[in-house]
């Protein structure tokens, strides 16, 4: 083979990787965009399913449960029987999920619509991850996992914004969207499975060992439930900000105001990207841990007034003690955070002189915000 033709196979293998990453993207953005567009649908499924509002509120867990549930094994199974196959299995069960919601009469079988949705998607979410990390370089791995969770929360945030204006049309339209989508990207990844092969593993027993050790660490345990209250939380206070709105606001209104939660996500994403490749993942956890912590004191400063109504308590005190409460219970998970989890896999840190003066000067800006 001439260099001609290498440089020919370079560019064609280039190409096919190119239009693998770019339906990656597009179907990692499908999942939050499925799940969240209930947000603005309150007020017209309530009204269809002749139920109130709230009853509606169960087909969130019923789509997120089994989407979290199913990618404790998905990955893994992925890895014995092939990225393509799982992700085929996934969206043939989401698709199928989707097709019954936009026939759905009841808030029954919404549910259960749901719960297939969730299923199926849990199939496809951490194999396309699992697929991206093997067709990218290892130095570009972790930009492309922060474009990952852009293009995630950029679904969480155009889900309610779409869903806002196609509603007034009629909201069964959604589902039939999301049914396209997945049929055009089952065909594609048909097509890309015939070129593109990936190395799979042979054992399952292979995984269930390493399943039962994982499971048995703690820091495993303290990444799981760290990751579990942050989504939550996430979550809830979407769900609860939409759940306001609903019978308030216009549909299409409460879809744009939600908007801007998945764009500042989607800019957060893309920037931590950038960040951890050229300056290394401290930067990105210093953000990350002041963002949370000044989340943490305004979302305590809100919970105030309901702190009061349950405990007769006197200004100001109804606002401090909360504040503390949840700080206190933020300081220790960062605690045993680095207790269980950074010193065992780091261990303890010496820094020269440069390296002192910085953190002199990064502990009197963390004394200002706080």
């Amino acid at each position: 083979m001439d260099k001609q033709e290498k440089a020919k196979l370079t560019k064609e293998t280039s190409k096919r990787l190119l239009f693998i990453e770019i339906i990656i993207y597009i179907l990692f953005w499908l999942g939050p965009l499925t799940g969240n567009v209930i947000l603005v649908l309150f007020g017209v499924l309530s009204t269809e399913f002749s139920v109130p509002p709230s009853s509606l509120l169960i087909a969130i867990p019923s789509f997120m449960f089994p989407f979290a549930i199913i990618q404790l094994f998905s990955g893994a199974i992925s890895d014995i029987k092939g990225r393509f196959p799982v992700i085929l299995f996934g969206l043939i069960l989401f698709g199928f999920g989707m097709f019954i919601a936009a026939l759905s009469f009841s808030l029954m079988i919404y549910v259960i619509a749901n719960v297939l949705g969730g299923i199926g998607f849990g199939f496809v979410n951490p194999v396309l991850i699992a697929l991206m990390s093997d067709i990218t370089p290892g130095p570009k791995i972790p930009k492309k996992m922060g474009y990952l969770g852009a293009v995630a929360n950029l679904g969480v945030g155009v889900g309610p914004l779409i869903a806002g204006q196609i509603v007034t049309y009629g909201w069964r339209y959604l589902y039939v969207l999301f049914i396209i989508i997945t049929v055009i990207g089952f065909i594609v990844i048909i097509l890309l499975r015939k070129q593109h092969k990936i190395r799979k593993e042979t054992s399952f027993k292979l995984f269930l060992s390493h399943l039962s050790y994982e499971i048995r660490r703690i820091s495993v345990l303290l990444l799981i439930l760290s990751a579990f209250l942050a989504s939550h939380t996430y979550l809830a206070s979407i769900i609860w900000t939409s759940r306001a709105f609903t019978g308030v606001i216009e549909e299409s209104l409460a879809g744009l105001i939600l908007a801007l939660v998945g764009i500042i996500g989607a800019l957060a994403g893309v920037i931590m990207g950038t960040v951890i490749e050229k300056k290394g993942v401290s930067y990105a956890l210093i953000f990350g841990l002041l963002s949370l912590f000044i989340g943490m004191i305004i979302l305590s400063l809100g919970v105030a007034p309901l702190f009061s109504l349950l405990i007769n308590i006197p200004d100001p005190w109804n606002y401090i003690i909360p504040a503390l409460g949840v700080n206190i219970f933020a300081f220790l998970i960062f605690y045993f955070g680095k207790k269980y989890l950074t010193v065992p896999r780091i261990g303890f840190v010496k820094f020269g002189p440069k390296r002192k003066e910085k953190q002199k000067k990064l502990r009197l800006f963390l004394f200002i915000v706080l």
